[in-house]
């Protein structure tokens, strides 16, 4: 399935990718990174940094066809929630709006929207069930309830299958350590840093704590199942806060404790009934409470940064002062500025006249240059240190501060500063607006390009996969015809031989197998595989010791190792002949792109051809077995001997597959007595035949010359002498 997860990048998030990928869907994310990181998400998945209300989100959906749609937004903390503004926070709502629309839209067949226990608020019935009265207490539970309200709503009007799914308070790895929500990850990190931990109220305040994978496998459930409505998803247990400091101080000791004061808001007891979720979802919590917290301290001390805060805390002090430097240069540049004026008018050009066009000129550039650089506020400035300095040298040439305000000549003086200022900035600033609109409006464009950009090249790269899949030199149905033409032989080896190359060519791969299996159906012996110097095999398998290749031998269907097992083949997969498995075919270190439903499907099709291919030989080999075994035996005659040593010679020289030549020596003894005897020492997939000298030879498949010495061993106990032999003679 192609499932969306909105908020993939966070916490729970995270979690549900991993798991949903290890199931074999497709992933893909939408996140604005505010509170996720993409570090979280180690599993291979399409994400998109963007807000769930963007309209480009509809450019996602429409590219995708997304099968089922996970809403895990607005994963925060209760309290910073409750500190937005009331209209900043209703402001999400349009989000979940976005997103059921969109699923309608465009044909999502599942919606989950993760809701939250605070919707209940401070319940006087513990458990709490889904059909209690909902009291929200903050911004962030009334935006939950909202949440829940609108997926009803598409449900009944348009039919979308949406689930919403109450949590109780989750904890585990990788969750944030602020917050009300994250109570276990603070505490666990505050003793790890030896801090003191605050406490509010005496810590008999409880909650229904429920670990983070136990919570990711109730979304898994409620995905593939067919239920509507609302769900709770909790552990239906009440843990205190005392509780949970008990059980970490177990693991380390904890510095302090503080108690502090009770915070509005708080609810004093939570627990959720799951009976519901227990009965249709099949939901069951698989880890403790104490297992929870024991997995998710040795997380945080193996790979929590306690650096981080400092680190962050640092980096803010830094941006904090390069951020004031900007801001005071303005003024610092208009001071410098005002020196060098003042050094030219009083020490340089000596003007003592303050009706002189030098000085007047000189004060005009002052307060234009400070207006086009910085705008009003500077050339205000400016224009009081000019009638300042005006006023300064009125003072020196005679003036009293009192004749200054009487004397009609100033006041022009003074209004041409201020008119040349206040036009000169007015100009500045407005051609300043229509920049930065402009560089808005171009940021946006780029912005919207990049992203079509992002999208038309995801377009691409899977129109290109299917043109390669449909017409390229590797996979074009021409070319699979004129490759399995090497199946059309009679010959089993040649066809297992053959069938090792199809697979490494049409398969891209240089690492495939062919085990036989042995007639009881409890080994699988090594028949052949591809000439790869790497490729090391082992020559038997135990099947007790491999239940998945076990366990795809009996449902008869293929095998994809989807938890990357490393002794373990990447794809194994019977040849079922007449019903019964007869051999496993496998291939090794696919490469990563290429594990897809096509490469599978390919898979598929090229075993089935290799077993009708081998089906047919078998059956070949069966009408002609009169002429090419002894009477009453399965004593090959020597010329069909001779092809079986030809194609174990060719498997030694091209795959490195040994094989030892036994020769039983002449006796008395008739064919049928002599096969008879060996019938019990040898494999299934050793072969008995003639050689020129009407001796009877025996090659043991799989076998070096130190490991015959115990066939030679249990041939002589029949009676038999036999001896290693390099070739025939």
């Amino acid at each position: 399935m192609r499932i969306l997860i909105v908020g993939g990048c966070g916490f729970i998030g995270s979690y549900v990718a991993d798991r949903l990928y290890k199931e074999g869907h497709k992933i893909y994310i939408i996140d604005n990174l505010l509170t996720g990181s993409m570090e979280n998400v180690k599993v291979p998945h399409k994400f998109y940094d963007l807000s769930v209300e963007s309209k480009r989100c509809e450019e996602i959906f429409k590219s995708n066809k997304f099968e089922a749609v996970i809403d895990l937004s607005s994963q925060i903390d209760i309290n910073s929630f409750a500190k937005k503004d009331s209209n900043q926070a209703i402001s999400t709502f349009p989000g979940v709006v976005n997103l059921l629309e969109l699923s309608r839209k465009y044909g999502v067949k599942r919606f989950i929207f993760a809701s939250s226990a605070a919707v209940y608020g401070d319940s006087n019935k513990i458990p709490t069930s889904e059909d209690e009265e909902l009291k929200p207490l903050s911004v962030y539970a009334i935006n939950k309830y909202v949440g829940e309200y609108y997926c009803q709503k598409w449900f009944d009007l348009y039919g979308l299958k949406t689930i919403c799914l109450r949590f109780s308070n989750v904890f585990g790895p990788r969750q944030n350590v602020k917050g009300e929500s994250s109570v276990v990850a603070n505490f666990i990190t505050k003793t790890l840093k030896d801090e003191e931990i605050n406490v509010f109220g005496d810590g008999t305040k409880t909650r229904d704590f429920i670990y983070v994978e136990d919570a990711v496998d109730a979304i898994y459930r409620a995905l593939k199942s067919e239920h509507t409505g609302v769900f709770n998803i909790s552990t239906n247990t009440e843990h205190s806060i005392n509780e949970l400091i008990n059980i970490i101080e177990e693991i380390q000791p904890i510095k302090k404790i503080n108690n502090k004061s009770n915070r509005s808001g708080d609810v004093e007891k939570s627990s959720l009934n799951n009976s519901k979720a227990k009965t249709q979802l099949g939901f069951n919590v698989k880890y403790s409470f104490k297992e929870g917290i024991q997995k998710t301290y040795k997380w945080y001390k193996e790979n929590y940064s306690f650096d981080e805060s400092v680190n962050y805390t640092t980096k803010n002090e830094e941006y904090d002062k390069k951020n004031l430097f900007f801001k005071a240069l303005p003024y610092i540049e208009n001071i410098i500025f005002m020196l060098v004026i003042a050094l030219l008018v009083l020490d340089i050009f000596k003007i003592s006249d303050p009706y002189s066009s030098s000085f007047a000129q000189l004060c005009y550039i002052y307060i234009i240059v400070m207006a086009i650089m910085y705008g009003m506020r500077q050339a205000g400035i400016a224009i009081i240190f000019s009638c300042a300095l005006y006023f300064y040298l009125l003072i020196n040439s005679g003036y009293s501060a009192v004749t200054i305000l009487y004397d009609p000549l100033n006041l022009p003086q003074v209004i041409s500063y201020i008119i040349i200022g206040l036009v000169s900035g007015y100009v500045s600033e407005v051609y300043k607006r229509k920049l930065y609109m402009n560089k808005l409006e171009i940021d946006k464009l780029n912005e919207k390009y990049k992203f079509l950009e992002l999208i038309y090249n995801e377009t691409v790269d899977i129109k290109e996969e299917l043109q390669e899949q449909i017409i390229s030199s590797e996979n074009s149905f021409v070319n699979i015809y004129n490759t399995t033409k090497t199946l059309d032989s009679l010959e089993v080896n040649d066809i297992y031989f053959g069938a090792i190359k199809i697979i490494d060519k049409l398969l891209d791969t240089s690492k495939s197998s062919i085990y036989i299996l042995n007639r009881d159906s409890k080994y699988l012996r090594l028949k052949a595989k591809s000439s790869n110097v790497d490729l090391r095999l082992p020559y038997s398998i135990n099947l007790n010791e491999t239940q998945e290749i076990k366990k795809a031998i009996d449902s008869k269907k293929i095998f994809v190792n989807k938890d990357l097992k490393p002794k373990l083949p990447t794809m194994a997969a019977p040849v079922i002949i007449n019903d019964n498995v007869k051999a496993v075919i496998s291939i090794y270190d696919v490469k990563f792109e290429k594990l897809n439903l096509y490469y599978e499907n390919l898979f598929k099709v090229l075993v089935d051809l290799i077993s009708n291919a081998i089906g047919k030989a078998l059956k070949y080999d069966e009408v002609a077995s009169k002429d090419k075994y002894i009477p009453n035996t399965e004593i090959l005659i020597s010329k069909e001997f001779k092809k079986v040593l030809a194609d174990k010679n060719r498997d030694l020289k091209t795959s490195d597959i040994n094989f030892t030549l036994l020769k039983i020596s002449k006796n008395n003894l008739s064919y049928e007595d002599i096969f008879n005897k060996l019938s019990v020492n040898i494999r299934d997939n050793d072969s008995v035949g003639i050689g020129e000298d009407n001796c009877v030879y025996v090659i043991l498949s799989n076998t070096d010359k130190a490991k015959s010495q115990k066939v030679l061993g249990r041939i002589a106990a029949s009676g038999l002498n036999a001896e290693v032999m390099e070739d025939l003679s």
